[in-house]
Parts: C-alpha cells; structure tokens; sequence
C-alpha cells in the first residue's frame, strides 16, 4: 500500500506538467467547431466498435433468406443484403475492421517510417542519401498501384492489406520526421546532450523525437483516415477483406450489381466511409492549428 502511494506521488508532477503542456492545445482545439465535431463521431466510431456485440440488432452473419433485398424496416432499419444478413449489424461490426485497419496500418507506418527519418535526419550523409533515396523510390509509385502490386504478391486479404498500406506510407512519415529533426538537431540542448556524452539513441529519443511530436501526431491522425479509404479501396477490388466479413469495401463491392434494385446495398456503406475519413480529416486540421507553434501566444 505504501509503495502505491509513493508511485502515485511520483506520478504527481508528471501529471501536473502534462497537463499544464496540454491545456492551452485543448483550449485552441475547442475554438475549432468542425474539429471537435470530427472528435466526437470518432469517439463515436469506437464506441461502436467495442460495444457492437451489445449495439447491433442481429448478427453480422445471421442469414434471413426470406428477407433478401428488403428495404429499411423496423426490424431491419437499413435493410438486408442478398442473402438476408442485417445491414445495419454489418455496419456496425464493420467499424471494428475499418478502425483496426487504420490504426495497425498507422502503427506499422509510424514505426518503420519515424525511425527511419530519424537515422537519416540526425546522421545525415550517406545514411541520409541512402534511406531518401529508397524512399523517393517508394514515392515514384502511386500508392494505391504500389499497395495492389504488394497484393498481388502477399494475396488477399484483411491482414495483408493493413501491411500493404503501412508499407506504401512509411515514406510520407519518414519525410516529415527527417524534415522535423533537421530543423531541431542544431538546437543548443542537442549541443548539450552530445557534450554530455550522452549516447546517439538516447539522443534522438529523449531530446528529438519529444520535440517533433506534433507533426507526427497530426500525421498520424490524418494517416488513420488515408489508410481506412484505401483498405476500402481494396476491398472494392477484391483484395482486402475476404467474404463472409462485414466491411465497408467489400459490403460497397457487393452491394454495386444491386445498385438499381437494392440501392440501400451501397449507399450506407459509402456513407459511413465518408463521414469517417471527412470526420478524421476535420478533427487532423484543427489539430494541425492547435499544435502550430506559431500560434502559441
């Protein structure tokens, strides 16, 4: 009990500063209205991805053969599908595989990427030509020909494509953090922690990376947003998610030889998609002028 309470102490002042760094950024964050409103149908999303089980009315899966093709009805407020599954359910569930597409694919990206445009930005030289360089290579492509060409290798599927985006979006973070680090490894404190003989590793991470935070963050954010559209994309094609998942892209793929029959196949799985990406998109922006340094009174 004593040593949870000295924990607790500790943590005290780390708390206090944190909150003191983020107060103002909140404060700014709140003068954008679409931002917030972005933040809060993302909170929303999560919401309904960790409590689906609870939320939705049927199961994803659950076929009602009798009931293909109807439309929005009270037990089935946005219709079924071509073998009588709840669209709404799907939808639902779908937010589970769509989030989790852009966070593992943000998270692979944000690893390989920062890390990479770190090493380059701190050493520079032939370690710096080298990674852009391969880099650059990546950028020739357009990303979504170079993530259905990844496809074609790995084959379909959710999980491949969640790794066929991070992979197509390392160079779009290496970029921003190389950029980032070379406009701050000249700074005095860096001069300091070198003279101090502190080791490059824990340079670049206690004294870089800590302070280009921001842009990463905003990065991030946006890159959810990206990597959702193109795991939908994927879908589209064939190469995302497989049959029998509720997901967005492939529910969209599916649905459009029903397009004049059973609009309803199509319309709200689109419209989830959008007001995803437009939501993550606002919430990125206000971010972006939240975190803007030159902005900081």
């Amino acid at each position: 009990m004593g040593a949870m309470k000295r924990l607790i102490a500790s943590l005290k002042p780390l708390y206090a500063k944190a909150a003191e760094l983020w107060r103002p950024i909140w404060k700014r964050l709140k003068r954008h209205k679409l931002a917030v409103a972005g933040g809060a149908f993302f909170l929303f999303l999560i919401f309904l991805a960790v409590f689906a089980p609870l939320i939705a009315p049927h199961g994803p899966y659950t076929s009602e053969i009798e009931h293909a093709f109807e439309g929005p009805t009270l037990s089935h407020p946005l219709g079924t599908d071509e073998i009588g599954r709840d669209v709404l359910s799907r939808i639902i569930f779908g937010t589970r595989l769509s989030l989790a597409v852009g966070v593992i694919s943000v998270a692979l990206a944000l690893v390989i990427g920062v890390s990479l445009g770190a090493v380059a930005g701190f050493f520079g030289g032939r370690v710096d030509n080298l990674i852009m360089r391969a880099m650059d290579i990546l950028l020739a492509f357009p990303a979504m020909l170079l993530a259905i060409a990844i496809m074609v290798v790995l084959g379909p599927g959710l999980e491949k494509a969640m790794v066929a985006i991070g992979i197509v979006t390392i160079p779009g973070y290496a970029r921003i953090v190389r950029g980032s680090v070379l406009s701050v490894k000249e700074n005095e404190y860096i001069e300091a922690a070198r003279a101090g003989g502190l080791p490059n590793w824990v340079i670049i991470w206690r004294h870089v990376l800590l302070n280009i935070m921001a842009p990463i963050i905003v990065r991030s954010t946006l890159g959810v947003s990206e990597a959702i559209l193109d795991a939908a994309a994927l879908g589209f094609l064939g190469l995302g998610a497989q049959a029998p998942k509720a997901e967005w892209g492939l529910m969209l793929s599916r649905g459009k030889a029903y397009l004049y029959s059973s609009p309803h196949l199509v319309y709200f799985p689109g419209i989830m998609i959008t007001l995803t990406v437009l939501s993550l998109n606002l919430f990125g922006d206000g971010l972006r002028d939240a975190l803007d340094p030159r902005l900081k009174v």
